[in-house]
């Protein structure tokens, strides 16, 4: 795809370094921006280099990680359909450079959406792309950035048939309607219910093969639940069947070592904040000399040393991490929740990789996941609230060690905080 245009570059004091009259050749990783004359060789900017962008009025403004700043205007009456075609590119990057899409593609569809913060502000809005996928939907703005919706952590599927309307209300508190699905209306319906129960299904399926003992009712519990990898709370587990809970939790504290860390950070939590998470995904790096068909681990919020503690307890990623709770104001108990379930996210979103988590940006930077770390904002806080891990071959000098986690983990000033800038 190519447009004529004229492009200006902005150094980080924001003066205008180099002003052109020329073109850009959009492809699937970025664009070249190129002056006219057969001797400019012009440059390639890659879509993980930017930053952030916006389209203002008639111009795409971005910025580079490199604090470089551009803007491409005058394409003339063109402008939308290069917005458009630019948005689509990058989209294309978003969706494998982001690991959105989880399963097969099943079907597209097309409308308007629309999010809303669980403090219901509007956020965004407009026509987009819906694909649905096994295990998630991915929604495809005409002219934002994607995003996707995992099916884990789909909480409710309302549907209002007068108004030909849907609303998904996740996990995180936020909403998201979906609009203006024409004829498709009531297949798309069919879709959603369909990968939803299909889900459960499979859930059930690989439960089989690990709680041998329970009846396909209580499974179908379970599933619902756990949701294809989401930590259940202990106390949720428990209503269940006191046998389900005895099993999970003989499934997550399968060794010694694991039963010892589960001991010493129980007297210390809140006892509702206890999860256990057994996903039938396998680790996507196994232990040594060991394969493990699921992954398994817990979580455990410890509001007194404002501290949420996360063990994964098989895979090549074993080990115990640490995360301090970040907050502006109110009390380390009232975030807990929220806290874990951006560790829930991510371990499944990165397969239970966990250098992601606390690597240094440097050691990353040619990385696959290294534009995930300043895309996804449930990474991102992660990162910033990492205070450490143990490790399965760092036993010793136990106590001293989690003193210092404990001591890392005080509350803090949130203005103290820095932004990292990866």
């Amino acid at each position: 795809m190519l447009y004529n245009l004229k492009y200006k570059k902005l150094n980080q004091s924001q003066k205008v370094v180099l002003e052109k009259d020329g073109e850009i050749v959009i492809s699937k990783d970025g664009f070249q921006l190129k002056g006219k004359g057969a001797g400019d060789v012009g440059e390639t900017i890659s879509f993980s280099e930017i930053k952030e962008w916006r389209a203002k009025e008639d111009k795409i403004v971005f910025s580079l990680v490199s604090r470089e700043r551009y803007v491409l205007g005058n394409v003339g009456n063109l402008f939308q359909d290069f917005l458009m075609d630019f948005v689509k590119a990058r989209n294309q990057f978003l969706l494998k450079a982001l690991f959105m899409t989880d399963g097969e593609l099943v079907a597209e569809y097309e409308g308007d959406f629309e999010i809303l913060s669980r403090y219901e502000k509007s956020l965004s809005k407009g026509h987009a792309r819906f694909q649905l996928y096994e295990n998630n939907i991915v929604i495809l703005p005409d002219v934002r950035d994607a995003f996707s919706i995992s099916l884990n952590f789909l909480k409710v599927v309302d549907v209002d048939q007068e108004f030909y309307e849907i609303q998904l209300i996740l996990d995180q508190g936020f909403v998201i309607f979906l609009r203006k699905l024409g004829s498709n209306f009531e297949e798309f319906v069919e879709k959603i219910s369909g990968l939803q129960q299909q889900m459960y299904q499979k859930t059930v399926n690989n439960f089989k093969d690990i709680f041998l003992e329970f009846d396909s009712n209580t499974l179908i519990k379970l599933a619902y639940e756990m949701r294809n990898g989401k930590a259940v709370q202990e106390k949720k587990l428990k209503k269940i069947g006191e046998a389900v809970l005895e099993q999970t939790k003989n499934l997550v504290l399968h060794d010694d070592l694991a039963k010892k860390h589960f001991e010493y950070f129980s007297k210390i939590s809140d006892p509702d904040s206890v999860y256990f998470g057994i996903s039938p995904q396998p680790p996507k790096h196994q232990s040594y000399n060991k394969e493990d068909l699921y992954s398994v681990w817990y979580f455990m919020g410890i509001p007194e040393k404002n501290l949420v503690v996360a063990e994964i307890t098989n895979g090549g990623y074993r080990g115990t991490y640490f995360f301090r709770i970040i907050m502006e104001k109110g009390e380390p108990a009232d975030k807990i929740e929220e806290k874990l379930l951006e560790i829930n996210q991510a371990l499944l979103k990165l397969k239970f990789v966990t250098t992601p988590f606390y690597k240094d940006k440097r050691e990353l930077r040619r990385s696959i996941y290294r534009f995930a770390l300043r895309k996804l904002p449930f990474l991102r806080l992660l990162r910033r609230s990492y205070v450490g891990r143990l490790t399965p071959f760092n036993e010793v000098d136990w106590d001293k060690r989690i003193q210092d986690i404990f001591k890392k983990a005080e509350i803090i000033d949130f203005g103290q905080v820095e932004n990292e800038d990866i």
